[in-house]
């Protein structure tokens, strides 16, 4: 056949772009919290270091492996510095500093509250700027029954709030006592009725009540949250609710909540506070009840999972096919199962069609685009064998040949960018693995995306940090100011040839939840469209969810802000008021000056030097800078 000088070309531009998809379709990690370097051999895998700063995680000759056991971890910007820094424990309690991609161990230093926990969730909760922790402990008991009786006297495990006053200040706080709720298993952040705070859903192991909502209602002059129960449901059987992941699963502006159970049926609660009715949102100030039951109804009630009924564990929701509707991911004490979502309206199980059961004791799971085609891929955590790890790809294939093979009994996974190179990195918390294969063993693993350093051509992406405007907790019905941690809402990055949602989650698998950061990968595209954002508040001039959408061109690879109250995507980080990547006594100076000139401040400038978050600037931001300045 005979090829023009033009064809040849044409020939060989498509065979390099597709050898870079190919290159760019996979994706490769390094331990790097272990003391030791050898992999197994029969393994092409790279060598392992401690180059992290954690403590080490190989169970062998390592005296504080024990220190690395986890049920649950976060990873979180506490200190609005612009990385993000780990809290993780099980027995104890442990605090991590980021700094440029290096841990630093500040439990006792910044008299952080170091008991232990078996599960964590983070968001702002009285919207000062700042994330907060909550934390909860399985309240011991004298048998296992389901029917198990509780001496309210006996109150030894309190559920604790680390209320996070900026500047590394924490102070714990009691938010509910472990009698009213003795046996939480998970726990979610969710602003529930829109009012622009932050409410908390509770799992209950054991009890009849095994599903909580509490209402934000403020808080105490001890600093203490008030918490309303506002939603209760009893099961009706001797099955057991294990965890809980929340999302908008049918697109109408309120998050919903999915509850993985064990022996019985899952259930899907549907948020009542806003109700579709054709291209219209109703809003209900007070729904009764608040919650509607609907996994039945929706196909997701997993109830022939098992003779007995569902073994769920965990699950996570993703956009696995870029339609702007989450689907899900089921971790199932059997097979895995992921159920395609149709519009809101039913799920279908893909078992038939896809192989992503992995492991038969899966805890929890996370999604996350690992080599930023643009296509969000999935992660199975395993407690007698390996994790499994499965890329996504445009043609609707999965591949599970990058699946990092170390032995941990991971209870979780979390997707997150630790050393801000923009690939999603891995904490997964872990205990000791019983059993399992022959070979070293390993507890919590802090796996390092070496995936650019592998490949000759990589893809693009791009981070976003959403921040709400309400100031304090009004609790004054559907509010036109979303929460601080903007937790609810619904992002979507516009590529040329497809649109990529996230939703900033705050509760989903076993005890732990993903970043509040969201990412993206975006494949061979330099720059973005448009973002659309869906916030979780209330546009007055429509009487609808509040859509705003925010235009590029916008380029690739950054990480850019997303305020409520200002109308582009930037790239500053709190303090740093003349954008010069530092934050130091000229910020200060500048902030100064906006006394005498209070019109030379732009929107982000003014959103930089506002510390406390109350959206407007003065002595007491300047004085919470200059000992940002000393803290850092």
């Amino acid at each position: 056949m005979f090829f023009s000088f033009k064809n040849i070309r044409l020939l060989f531009v498509t065979v390099f772009l597709s050898l870079a998809c190919l290159l760019a379709y996979e994706v490769y990690f390094l331990v790097s919290n272990s003391n030791r370097s050898e992999v197994f051999p029969d393994q092409d895998m790279p060598a392992q270091d401690n180059s992290s700063g954690l403590f080490s995680s190989y169970i062998g000759e390592n005296s504080n492996y024990l220190e690395m056991k986890a049920k649950s971890a976060i990873m979180v910007d506490l200190d609005r510095d612009n990385d993000l820094d780990l809290y993780y424990g099980f027995s104890k309690s442990y605090f991590f500093e980021n700094d440029n991609g290096f841990f630093t161990e500040m439990t006792d230093i910044y008299n952080i509250e170091s008991s232990g926990s078996t599960g964590l969730v983070t968001g702002d909760m009285d919207n000062n700027g700042y994330p907060d922790i909550l934390k909860w402990r399985f309240t011991p008991s004298t048998s296992t029954s389901l029917e198990d009786s509780y001496n309210t006297e006996f109150d030894n495990s309190p559920h604790q709030v680390i209320m996070n006053q900026g500047n590394h200040n924490y102070q714990t706080r009691e938010y509910l006592p472990s009698y009213l709720v003795p046996f939480i298993h998970s726990q979610g952040f969710i602003d529930a009725d829109l009012d622009g705070d932050l409410d908390v859903v509770i799992i209950e192991d054991k009890f009849f009540n095994q599903f909580h909502l509490f209402l934000n209602d403020g808080f105490n002059n001890q600093g203490e949250p008030i918490l309303r129960n506002a939603f209760i449901q009893s099961r009706m059987d001797t099955s057991s609710s294990r965890t809980l992941s929340i999302v908008d699963y049918d697109n109408d502006g309120d998050q919903d909540v999915y509850i993985p159970r064990k022996f019985g049926i899952n259930w899907m609660f549907e948020n009542q506070t806003l109700i579709r009715n054709g291209n219209e949102i109703i809003y209900n100030e007070n729904p009764s009840p608040f919650f509607v039951e609907v996994a039945l109804q929706r196909g997701i009630d997993d109830i022939d999972a098992s003779p007995t009924g569902s073994t769920g564990y965990g699950a996570a929701w993703g956009d696995f096919d870029n339609d702007n509707n989450f689907d899900l991911y089921l971790s199932n004490w059997g097979d895995n199962v992921l159920f395609k979502n149709n519009s809101g309206q039913t799920f279908t199980n893909l078992s038939s069609e896809v192989s992503l059961e992995s492991d038969s004791l899966s805890n929890g799971s996370a999604w996350g685009d690992f080599n930023n085609d643009g296509y969000i891929d999935i992660w199975a955590a395993n407690i007698k064998n390996e994790d499994d790890l499965y890329l996504n790809s445009e043609s609707g294939a999965w591949d599970a040949t990058y699946t990092p093979f170390f032995q941990s009994a991971t209870q979780d996974v979390v997707p997150a960018d630790y050393n801000n190179d923009g690939w999603l990195d891995v904490f997964a918390p872990g205990l000791q693995m019983i059993g399992g294969n022959n070979g070293p063993k390993y507890t919590s693993l802090l796996y390092q995306n070496i995936s650019p350093d592998s490949l000759t051509s990589v893809n693009h992406w791009i981070k976003l940090d959403l921040e709400g405007s309400i100031v304090g907790t009004p609790n004054s019905g559907w509010t036109e100011y979303a929460n601080r941690s903007a937790i609810g809402a619904r992002v979507i990055v516009h590529l040329p040839d497809k649109n990529i949602s996230r939703e900033i989650i705050a509760g989903k698998g076993h005890g732990s939840m993903d970043p509040l950061q969201l990412h993206f990968g975006l494949g061979q595209f330099n720059y973005i469209d448009s973002i659309s954002v869906k916030w979780p508040s209330f546009d007055s001039t429509t009487n609808q969810p509040k859509n705003i959408v925010y235009n590029g061109p916008i380029e690739a690879n950054y990480r850019y802000t997303i305020f409520e109250n200002i109308d582009y995507p930037f790239s500053r980080i709190k303090g740093d008021t003349n954008d010069d990547s530092i934050v130091n006594i000229l910020d200060v100076l500048i902030s100064i000056n906006y006394f005498f000139d209070t019109t030379q401040f732009s929107d982000e400038e003014l959103w930089s030097a506002d510390m406390n978050a109350d959206n407007m600037l003065d002595i007491t931001d300047i004085v919470f800078l200059v000992n940002f300045i000393f803290v850092h």
